[in-house]
């Protein structure tokens, strides 16, 4: 299983890197809450109010060795997200904003990486957009740059350079399982398949950018996953974004369904979370 904790403590979720990636990216294209309501004079309290205990500390946005490895894209501000865990490995991350195309950004990266004798790995998902990565024996870690392009008349690039500490048998790939349904439009940005022991064995994490509204889209999985053997679990909504989890035998998937924000036909961030669950098993009598 992979693992991101809510740090404000109203929540605890597992996600990988895919879910990562697109939860910043969300983060980032989400359009601006609207202004809040005139709020009315306060009523005084009918039962006594409980203090909250204090939320715990933010963790420290650490991006140590991420920025040693990763050199920054020229007139660009990196944004630290700080250190994380995905698939059961300690993760730093950081994101920028760039009017730059994805294949200059990506170019640059590769060019950098090799001139240090790393062999890359350049994955191109179809639609301006892709990633570079390597791995790294010393550090033990998958080193990679990942970018989508986003926006209408504007466009501009959302970049993620990352860090994992993983055993060599993470892998990155840039199709769909087809084992899933794909809505019309549907681009794969970026695809993660743990192939370790342990925590994360056997998952798979997608991220995907799909033709119509979070709302949309939501009808077409519940329309279309019971058909492939799963059975919807939960469904929840907040700020526009749909979250939908399903089971079946021996699988959790989770969808989270977020709009982006851009100008022409609506389009939605979809990031599936595929979780390969051991089978209850019989107990002997």
């Amino acid at each position: 299983m992979s693992g991101l904790t809510d740090h404000t403590g109203a929540l605890t979720r597992w996600l990988g890197l895919g879910g990562l990636l697109a939860l910043v990216a969300t983060a980032a294209l989400l359009k601006d809450p609207p202004a809040p309501a005139t709020e009315a004079p306060a009523k005084p309290p009918t039962t006594p109010q409980v203090a909250l205990p204090p939320a715990p500390p933010f963790p420290d946005a650490g991006v140590g060795r991420v920025t040693r490895v990763i050199p920054p894209f020229p007139g660009a501000v990196m944004v630290p997200m700080g250190r994380l865990v995905t698939n059961g490995s300690p993760m730093e991350m950081l994101y920028f904003e760039t009017d730059h195309p994805p294949g200059e950004v990506l170019e640059f990266y590769a060019r950098a990486f090799r001139m240090r004798g790393r062999h890359v790995v350049t994955q191109d998902d179809g639609a301006g957009g892709g990633s570079v990565n390597y791995y790294d024996e010393r550090l033990g870690a998958l080193v990679a740059v990942t970018t989508i392009r986003v926006g209408g008349a504007t466009t501009r690039t959302l970049v993620f350079p990352s860090l994992v500490e993983a055993r060599e048998g993470i892998h990155l790939q840039g199709t769909a399982p087809a084992s899933l349904p794909q809505p019309p439009g549907a681009v794969t940005v970026l695809r993660v398949d743990e192939g370790n022991d342990g925590l994360g064995a056997g998952s798979t994490t997608l991220t995907q950018v799909a033709h119509g509204t979070p709302q949309m889209l939501a009808e077409f999985y519940r329309a279309q996953l019971p058909a492939r053997g799963y059975t919807p679990s939960d469904r929840r909504l907040a700020r526009g974004v749909e979250v939908l989890d399903f089971e079946r035998p021996g699988e959790r998937l989770s969808l989270t369904l977020a709009p982006l924000d851009k100008d022409g036909p609506p389009e939605s961030l979809i990031t599936f979370v595929l979780e390969r669950a051991p089978l209850p098993q019989e107990s002997n009598r």
